[in-house]
């Protein structure tokens, strides 16, 4: 069995996952020593030209206005897109299938000893809350370690257009009556607000694609507030930009966007820093936030389009 599964994923790898119709979605993509080499090259040939402090005058100044106007930028970009720019995320249990799997799983035939502790999941850096509204879809009860636990769900933003915009949907309003859905705005550079009551209640808190638009000289006091938010044996799950993602090699040959070492300025006024495996276990490691890594690697993957005959290359 364990040979057949290994064939099974090298036979995956090299073929790619398929969508409905049969076209290449994405296929893991190898990247060599000598291929990172050359996109370190690459951004440290354009850095000049994409450099922001170092363009005029004014440049240091233009830094620290995007890191002054960064929760204005961040209700433009909500005003502007409200709930349709990111699509709900109903892949949970597939990325992180310890911590998802039995929110996903039909549990109500299932005999388990009745728990008076709520499983609670808090997504920091929720947006318009495409991550935690699915899960509110899943039932109100689910069956934890053998104990069935109601789900009660937290989402906290830095944008108080994002929080405004989730209140409003019916799933976290009917959620909400019933005290199993909360929101609230939450700058995570600064400790978490006290009425919150939120330090040391979650199961397991989620940071997706959040913690890269902060500055990098903040980042780890953020961590540690976040890792805050965890009860003892709680878990924090992770994804964000790698370095090198394909988005970093255009942003880093482009004028005037480089804020920092592998941090960038978007065309929006947000902006996007892209992490190396060491940056993220220093951050939130013994060292930073105290937490354990469970794990830490790479998704590298190419996306192919037959129509557009286009490829993109993604580093998470």
């Amino acid at each position: 069995l364990a040979a057949s599964a290994e064939q099974q994923q090298q036979h995956q790898q090299q073929q790619g996952n398929k969508n409905e119709d049969g076209h290449d979605a994405w296929a893991e993509d190898d990247w060599t020593e000598e291929r990172m080499g050359d996109a370190r090259s690459t951004l440290a040939q354009n850095e000049a030209l994409c450099d922001v402090a170092s363009s005029s005058a004014k440049g240091s100044y233009l830094v620290r206005q995007y890191e002054e106007n960064a929760g204005k930028n961040w209700d433009a970009f909500y005003s502007r897109h409200q709930t349709n720019f990111f699509k709900d995320r109903h892949y949970l249990h597939k990325t992180f299938p310890e911590e998802f799997g039995p929110l996903y799983r039909d549990s109500s035939k299932d005999e388990a000893i009745a728990s008076d502790h709520d499983f609670t999941v808090m997504e920091i850096g929720c947006g318009v809350g495409n991550t935690v509204l699915p899960l509110l879809e899943r039932g109100e009860e689910a069956v934890v370690s053998g104990e069935r636990r109601r789900i009660n769900v937290w989402g906290l933003d830095f944008a108080s257009v994002a929080i405004d915009l989730l209140r409003k949907d019916e799933r976290f309003v009917g959620a909400s009556a019933n005290g199993r859905a909360h929101a609230g705005v939450w700058d995570i550079t600064l400790p978490p607000p006290p009425e919150y009551g939120i330090e040391k209640i979650s199961d397991v808190s989620i940071l997706l694609f959040c913690l890269s638009a902060i500055s990098p000289e903040k980042m780890a006091e953020a961590a540690r507030y976040a890792a805050s938010t965890l009860k003892p044996g709680g878990m924090l799950v992770f994804r964000d930009y790698g370095r090198y993602d394909e988005a970093q090699m255009k942003l880093g040959t482009s004028r005037c966007k480089r804020l920092g070492d592998n941090f960038y300025a978007k065309s929006d006024g947000t902006r996007c820093y892209y992490f190396e495996l060491d940056d993220l276990r220093r951050i939130f490691g013994e060292e930073g936030a105290g937490l354990e890594v469970v794990e830490l690697k790479y998704l590298r993957r190419v996306y192919g389009n037959r129509s557009e005959d286009a490829e993109r290359r993604r580093v998470w």
